[in-house]
């Protein structure tokens, strides 16, 4: 009887535990056909009893619908680039499945273009064409989406959308105008614009926006910069929340009439921080170092919790949007809990019939090498009324006004002419504190103008007196 060699019994063994485990790796895979009608979740079978597709059976177009970019079909000239271009002509889903350099083209209504985390970029010479456009001479197309990806390169303009359309997490850079541009009752989220400009670049600041929205379009979550044009730019009744704009030659956010901007910070703008059309609204923001007035609004406007400081023209200013319309030529604006601080003209300037309540106004104003001093804390014409304000330590008056302004329990102190000046007569100027303002607590004296008695806090008689020291 023949044994066995101890090499031989090895193979054998081998071969023996390769038997045991093989049928394990074999279905690792798992069940590949759909699952039957004895499958343990009956929300998740997708066969009946017979074997037939139930009703509620998805296919992988189901699931993944759309076309996708670009197409390997030889035959399909739309989305293969074989025409220099992509062009989606029919409404549905279209999505990217790796990087391109052509442009996008939407011929149609109705599409959602999904970048998938792709980028599309410009490898020629000069300047490109709209990366992506559902704006051209083929027409205006509407309701259309662009999803999820970045733009690069010289591209004259990243995304423009017509009507009804939504542009969310987008990122597009060095294009050489507008970066997204949409048109009526749209939005665009989540998405940033960055473009080429840098401070010292000569030139005029150019007829565009980083991010532009025609009327009622939402603005949120987003940022522009490095534009040597405006930041973030909507028509009437626009709303832009929660955005940033930074180191742009232009302005920073830009309204027309009726809109709204709220949460959002501008920092070093060419031109104007914010700048709104006529009732508007503008809350919970920031602006400083620009190189114009930090916040300019026109009438009837409401301007509450935001902080200009350090530009280079008035932290506040509001005057009416036209002088030669009549019905127009009015000012009105009311802000609530703002400060100014460290702007090289006046902290507040109005022209009439505006309401500060609870507002700061510190520090402002400039004295130009061997010319005059400039920069009160708050000036306004006729007709204004500040309570409750704080201003001190500003380069001329810390409140100053001209006719029938009120200001009433005011604080002024440490500023370099007069702590509350008032030009002409018929203001109320009542239950001010003033310290330590370098010519006189108040111009003119006390008793005339329709500015109330000063007096000692500790011996004072009359309810309205002012508080000098």
């Amino acid at each position: 009887m023949k044994t066995t060699s101890p090499i031989l019994r090895s193979i054998l063994g081998a071969a023996a535990v390769l038997l045991v485990i093989a049928p394990s790796i074999v279905q690792g895979q798992g069940q590949l056909n759909p699952p039957g009608p004895a499958f343990g979740y009956a929300n998740e079978r997708a066969l009946d009893t017979s074997g037939n597709p139930l009703p509620s059976m998805k296919t992988l177009m189901h699931i993944d619908a759309g076309e996708h970019i670009p197409s390997r079909s030889a035959t399909n000239a739309k989305l293969n680039g074989s025409l220099g271009y992509y062009e989606l002509s029919q409404p549905g889903r279209y999505y990217l499945t790796e990087n391109l350099d052509k442009r996008i083209v939407i011929g149609s209504d109705n599409v959602t273009l999904d970048l998938g985390g792709f980028e599309i970029r410009y490898a020629g010479g000069g300047t490109g064409p709209v990366a992506i456009s559902a704006s051209g001479l083929q027409g205006n197309f509407i309701r259309t989406k662009v999803i999820n990806g970045r733009i690069r390169g010289d591209w004259s303009q990243g995304v423009i959308l017509g009507t009804d359309s939504v542009v969310a997490g987008v990122d597009v850079s060095d294009a050489t105008s507008y970066g997204i541009k949409v048109g009526k009752n749209s939005q665009v989220a989540n998405s940033r614009v960055r473009g080429k400009w840098s401070p010292g670049s000569s030139g005029v600041p150019g007829a565009h926006s980083g991010i532009y929205g025609e009327d009622a379009t939402v603005i949120s979550q987003c940022s522009a910069s490095d534009m040597n044009g405006i930041g973030i730019q909507v028509n009437q009744n626009g709303r832009v929340v929660d955005s940033t704009v930074q180191n742009v030659q232009g302005c920073g956010i830009v309204t027309n009439h009726h809109s709204s901007v709220g949460g959002c910070a501008v920092r070093l703008c060419g031109s104007t921080g914010f700048d709104l059309g006529m009732g508007s609204a503008l809350h919970n923001s920031a602006a400083s170092d620009c190189g114009d007035p930090g916040v300019h609004v026109r009438n009837g406007c409401t301007v509450a919790n935001v902080t200009s400081r350090d530009n280079k023209d008035h932290g506040f200013i509001s005057e009416p949007w036209t002088v030669m319309d009549a019905q127009n030529n009015k000012n009105a604006t009311n802000f609530v809990q703002c400060s100014a601080q460290g702007n090289d003209g006046n902290g507040f300037h109005v022209t009439h019939s505006c309401a500060f309540t609870d507002c700061t106004a510190d520090d402002n104003g400039s004295q130009p090498l061997g010319g005059v001093s400039m920069g009160d804390g708050f000036h306004t014409g006729d007709n204004s009324r500040l309570s409750n304000c704080v201003a001190s330590n500003n380069k001329r008056a810390g409140i100053y006004g001209e006719s029938g302004n009120t200001v009433d329990a005011c604080t002024a102190t440490g500023n370099m002419r007069y702590g509350i000046e008032m030009l002409n007569d018929s203001n109320s100027v009542i239950r001010n504190t003033l310290r330590a303002n370098t010519l006189a607590p108040i111009q003119p004296a006390p008793g005339t103008n329709g500015i109330a008695p000063l007096q000692m806090p500790a011996t004072a008689t009359n309810p309205f007196a002012n508080f000098g020291l």
